[in-house]
């Protein structure tokens, strides 16, 4: 809820001051433009006042009247007003037109009411604001409470108003809002800093543009544009640019290119490009050349985390320079523009731009891509060192932005700075292991240098310009707290072409990848299907073999026959009872049918009783020392 009402000046909309007298308001006007209305009326009131007679004036009166839709009386005040003002109220309407007829508090109220529905994320409408007015009138008495205090400090009339039930109509409401909006929207171009004394505001304080190399300032974008694959020809993605800019004279001392979003490492590349001296062939077709470099007392970017980060850090403390963030976005204004000025001057005349909008993205974007990496490095090259460097400083007259920046060199030249220093701006790798004939495994690939030769077997620590990745510096491993020291050199090995960005790389093997998912693999896979099934059914059959062994053991220890043997044959013979022996012969002499049943029933009749000994249960011998047989036998 809003506490404090405005400060800014509402127009007059009060009944008083709309009651000032139209001579004071009019008062020492001049018409600007002959607009044809204004003209009508001119013609009209003067032949009014040219008229010969009172007839005459009658009838000039009563024709303007009608040629302009109004009364009689009100021709006759327009006559007055020429008269004792001047013509130019003619061109004068009413004085409320556009405006309000509510008070300023009620005003304040309004807009106070729109600016709170929008912070921390709500997004209030007109309506809702109207609404909450009519709400608010609801209450009615209940708003003289203490607690509605600090919701109306400083707008005692609209708490009056709401009590007796007043508001403004939706349609105020909406025309105040979407004037308020309508003027924060107005812009106002800046004049710009004089050529001399410029400033720019940091966090730390204000610094003054002196010299050239003073002050650096980097900040990075993506490009409305699409890039293709050297080989295949097929859209990869939008590229991102780090740029570096000199504040004194406007010139581009370096850039990077590449399609990683920027980091830290980004911007240290950007900087190695722009402090060492640069040198292009034939390729590039440059008039000129760029003869931008040195190292800078400051570095002025905004307040991303990549310029906050530790390699950032490390790299100021090498080479000597202070960092600085900008206090307000309006600094950067200088490399903003740049970027404005590459996007609708250069890229939108090539097939694959995109546009800054993404909902608004021509169709034909992707079919009409046609650039690569390198295609668009050798174009931004020839941009800043033939136009952009070369063009007209704006603030001096007869001044290129080149020579400015070569003014503040005129007693002593720009220090110059051993390539070797500036290895800390590139990628750091992890460590590898030296193999033979002084090779060493990188990104999938075998970069080999004779510098190598000495270090086999051992760790070197690798640093990388991902713009280019077909070669890479080596570096020994730091051993106790010692920095590594430069070894050499390494080209890679099995690549055909001189240079490489390490996302072209990725994107090659992302193609390889998914052309290798496309390519017929069915017997393999089959084969190698069939492979685990088979490895599943040996697994099977042993497991199966093992349990039926484990069933065989175990039955020979628990399922012993319980079947008493009659006649034990290593027993010695015993003699027999005659009741026993007269059995045994009436047995045997009956016919043979009746041999088991008989024995059987005899068996069964002379089983013993449980508490016999085992030599009363045992059955005497008949004189055979085989039973088993003597009952096959006779079967």
């Amino acid at each position: 809820m809003p506490r404090k009402p405005t400060s800014k000046v509402f127009p007059a909309l009060e009944t008083e001051e709309a009651a000032k007298t139209e001579e004071e308001q009019t008062k020492h006007l001049l018409v600007n433009e002959d607009s044809p209305d204004y003209l009508k009326k001119v013609e009209l009131i003067d032949g009014i006042r040219q008229a010969p007679n009172k007839a005459a004036r009658r009838d000039a009166i009563a024709d303007a009247a009608k040629a302009l839709g109004k009364s009689t009386r009100t021709i006759k005040r327009m006559v007055e007003n020429v008269e004792q003002v001047g013509v130019a109220t003619l061109a004068v309407g009413r004085k409320d037109k556009g405006q309000y007829r509510i008070s300023k508090q009620w005003h304040d109220f309004i807009v106070y009411l729109h600016k709170w529905g929008n912070r921390e994320g709500s997004r209030i409408n007109h309506n809702q604001i109207f609404v909450y007015l009519k709400a608010l009138a609801f209450k009615g008495q209940k708003l003289q409470q203490n607690k509605y205090d600090e919701n109306f400090k400083g707008y005692s009339q609209v708490r009056e108003d709401l009590i007796l039930g007043k508001y403004p109509s939706h349609v105020t409401v909406y025309k105040i809002i979407n004037s308020y909006l309508q003027e924060q929207d107005t812009t106002v171009r800046h004049p710009g800093l004089p050529v001399e004394g410029k400033i720019l505001q940091t966090t730390e304080g204000i610094l003054e543009i002196t010299h050239s190399n003073q002050i650096w300032q980097i900040d990075h974008t993506i490009l409305d544009i699409l890039l293709i694959d050297e080989k295949d020809r097929k859209v990869i993605s939008r590229p991102y640019i780090t740029l570096v800019m000199d504040s004194y004279s406007g010139c581009v001392t370096g850039f990077y290119l590449g399609f990683e979003a920027a980091g830290s490492h980004e911007v240290g590349l950007a900087l190695r490009h722009a402090i060492l001296p640069k040198h292009y062939g034939a390729e590039y077709q440059l008039q000129k050349t760029w003869q931008i470099c040195g190292i800078p007392e400051y570095i002025m970017t905004d307040r991303a985390k990549e310029f906050k980060s530790e390699h950032l850090k490390q790299i100021s403390l090498q080479l000597g320079f202070i960092r600085r963030l900008r206090a307000f976005p309006q600094a950067g204004g200088l490399i903003e523009s740049i970027f404005d000025k590459i996007n609708k001057e250069i890229l939108s005349l090539y097939g694959g731009y995109t546009g800054s909008s993404v909902e608004e993205r021509p169709p034909e974007a992707e079919r009409t891509a046609c650039l690569t990496l390198d295609d668009l490095e050798k174009i931004l090259v020839r941009y800043f060192v033939d136009h952009y460097n070369y063009h007209d400083y704006p603030r001096v007259k007869n001044q290129k932005r080149i020579k400015r920046w070569k003014s503040s060199f005129l007693l002593e030249e720009p220090e110059l700075i051993d390539e070797r220093e500036l290895d800390i701006c590139l990628m750091k790798v992890a460590y590898r292991n030296v193999e033979k004939h002084g090779s060493v495994n990188f990104l999938g690939w075998v970069y080999q240098g004779d510098c190598l030769l000495d270090y086999e077997g051992k760790q070197v620590s690798l640093r990388y310009d991902k713009r280019n990745i077909t070669t890479v510096l080596a570096y020994t491993r730091p051993i106790n707290g010692e920095p590594g020291e430069f070894i050499g050199i390494m080209q890679a090995r099995d690549c055909e072409r001189e240079r490489m960005s390490l996302a072209e790389l990725n994107y090659i093997k992302k193609k390889l990848r998914d052309e290798g998912k496309e390519v017929d693999n069915s017997s393999i896979l089959n084969e190698r299907l069939s492979r685990f099934e088979d490895v599943e059914q040996k697994r099977k059959e042993r497991r199966r073999q093992r349990r039926k062994k484990a069933q065989q053991k175990h039955e020979l220890k628990t399922n012993k026959s319980k079947v008493v043997e009659l006649f034990p044959e290593n027993d010695a013979p015993e003699e027999i009872t005659t009741s026993q022996e007269s059995l045994i012969d009436a047995t045997f002499d009956a016919d043979p049918p009746n041999i088991v049943n008989s024995i059987d029933k005899q068996a069964t009749q002379n089983k013993p009783e449980p508490n016999q000994t085992s030599k009363a249960r045992r059955r005497p011998r008949v004189g055979v020392n085989d039973w088993n047989q003597f009952m096959r036998d006779n079967w």
